[in-house]
């Protein structure tokens, strides 16, 4: 049985890093893709030129590529 209490103030400071940290990645995930769509429109590039330029794992590409339909 567990014997611990409920700390409200402890659960809201997790949920807060939580949102935080997913807000963070939004905001990483943006600014690759607006990274790409740059390089696209200036250097002239396809998408998989302008990943590769910026040296996007190959396993993470799909998930760009899908972003910029």
């Amino acid at each position: 049985m567990f014997d611990m209490e409920y700390d409200y103030d402890v659960d809201v400071e997790v949920q807060k890093e939580e949102a935080r940290d997913e807000g963070r990645a939004e905001g990483l995930m943006k600014g690759i893709k607006n990274s790409i769509l740059t390089l696209m429109r200036t250097m002239k590039m396809s998408a998989a030129e302008a990943m590769a330029a910026l040296e996007i794992p190959a396993s993470e590409q799909p998930k760009y590529a899908a972003m910029l339909q």
